[in-house]
C-alpha cells in the first residue's frame, strides 16, 4: 500500500490497516510521512500516546497503552524509534491484530531488521514507508522540487549553492528555504545572492572565491574573502591547508582536461557534466589520484563541476608553481619565520598579483 491510499483510508475512518512502519535514511521523508499519518488519525478523535525506543519491551507498551483514556473510542500508539532488536513490538503487533479501536505507527531514523518477527508482521498486514538517503547528484533538483513547494522560484545556481552546504540533508534544506522565504517575501524568484545572504557564504565557497581571484589577478577580491573566512573563526595555518588543497584539486583538473578532451566539452553545464562524470567515466578513471579526499573526482559532483571549470583559467606551470607558493609558506610557519596570518596575506597578495 502507498502512503497516499493509506491517507485516503485514514481520512475517512477506515481502520482495516491498523499497523504503520515509517523509517529509513532520509530523515524529512520519515518526519513528513509519519507527521502526516499522525495527523490524519488524530483528525478523526483518536487519543495518541508516545513512547521511546526504550519502551518497547512488553510490560512498558502494556503500561502504556494503560494510561489511554478509557473513554477515547480509537487509540494510537506512536513509538518513536525502536531499539536493535524491539522483541517487544512482536507481542503488541499481535494485540493490536485482533482490536479494532488501537493503531500502531512505528517512526525510526535508520535502517531496521527485515528478519524480525514483528517487521515481517508489519510488511504482511500492515503498511510499511521506507525513505532512502538522497543522492548527491539529486540534491540540486530535490532542494529546487522542495522550494516549488513553498511557492518559491529557486535559480539553479541557488540550488546548488544551498547543496553545497546542507550535503544530502533534505531536512536541513527544507529549514533553509523556510528563512529564503520569509527572507524575500513578496518575491518569489530567489537567486545565488539570496542564498549567500541568508545562508551564508560557506568555508568551500569562500575558499572557492579567494582562487577566483588568484585566476583573475584579482589582489582586492582575494583578499576581502580571506578576512572573510578568517572572521569566520578559521585559523591562518588551516588556511593555508585548504587553499593548498584547492591548488592541488586545480592541477588535477588540469592535467584531466589535458588528458581527456571530451571532459571539456561536458562542462557546458552541470546536468550536463554530472550525466558525463556518472555514465562515462569508469572507475579506476576517477581513482587514478587516489581513493581518499585528496583525490577531485570522488568529491560532489558540482565541486568537481566548477573546479574544472576554474582549472581551465590556468596554466598548468603556474598552479604546480602556486602549490610550491603554499608549500613554502607552510614551511615558513611551522618553523617560526613568521606569523601564520602574516605569511598568509602575504603570499595570497604576492599569488593573486602576478604571474607564476
Amino acid at each position: 500500500m502507498d502512503l497516499q491510499s493509506l491517507m485516503k483510508k485514514l481520512a475517512a475512518g477506515a481502520w482495516d490497516v491498523r499497523l504503520a512502519l515509517v523509517y529509513g535514511e532520509e530523515p524529512l521523508g520519515v518526519e513528513e510521512a509519519s507527521s502526516a499519518i499522525l495527523g490524519a488519525i488524530e483528525s478523526r478523535g483518536a487519543t495518541r500516546i508516545a513512547c521511546g525506543p526504550k519502551d518497547t519491551d512488553a510490560a512498558l507498551l502494556e503500561d502504556a497503552l494503560s494510561q489511554m483514556s478509557l473513554f477515547a473510542e480509537r487509540r494510537v500508539l506512536f513509538v518513536d524509534g525502536v531499539s536493535q532488536r524491539a522483541e517487544g513490538l512482536g507481542d503488541l503487533v499481535e494485540r493490536i491484530g485482533g482490536s479494532e479501536d488501537l493503531f500502531l505507527l512505528v517512526r525510526h531514523f535508520g535502517d531496521v531488521d527485515k528478519r524480525l518477527r514483528w517487521y515481517k508482521r508489519f510488511q504482511s498486514d500492515g503498511a510499511v514507508f521506507r525513505f532512502d538517503a538522497v543522492k548527491e547528484r539529486d540534491m540540486p533538483a530535490r532542494i529546487r522540487e522542495r522550494a516549488s513547494l513553498s511557492g518559491l522560484d529557486l535559480s539553479a545556481d541557488a540550488a546548488d549553492a544551498i547543496a553545497g552546504r546542507v550535503g544530502t540533508d533534505l531536512l536541513t534544506a527544507r529549514n533553509e528555504i523556510e528563512k529564503l522565504r520569509l527572507y524575500a517575501s513578496p518575491r518569489t524568484r530567489l537567486t545565488l545572492e539570496d542564498v549567500e545572504a541568508v545562508v551564508g557564504r560557506s568555508r568551500d565557497t569562500l575558499l572557492y572565491e579567494i582562487t577566483e581571484g588568484l585566476a583573475g589577478r584579482d589582489r582586492e577580491r582575494s583578499l576581502a574573502d580571506l578576512r572573510d573566512l578568517l572572521r569566520q573563526g578559521v585559523t591562518a595555518g588551516a588556511i593555508l591547508s585548504m587553499l593548498a588543497r584547492e591548488v592541488r584539486y586545480l592541477l588535477q583538473a588540469k592535467i584531466a582536461l589535458r588528458e581527456d578532451r571530451s571532459l571539456g566539452g561536458a562542462l557546458r553545464s552541470y546536468a550536463s557534466f554530472a550525466g558525463y562524470l556518472r555514465d562515462k567515466v569508469p572507475t579506476e578513471r576517477k581513482e587514478r589520484f587516489g581513493k581518499g579526499k585528496g583525490n577531485l573526482f570522488l568529491q560532489h559532483p558540482y565541486v568537481t563541476y566548477l573546479r574544472l571549470g576554474q582549472a581551465s583559467r590556468f596554466e598548468e606551470a603556474e598552479l604546480a608553481g602556486l602549490l610550491a607558493a603554499f608549500s613554502r609558506a607552510d614551511r615558513a610557519v611551522k618553523s617560526g619565520a613568521g606569523s601564520a596570518e602574516t605569511v598568509l596575506f602575504a603570499v595570497i597578495a604576492s599569488a593573486s598579483g602576478r604571474k607564476h
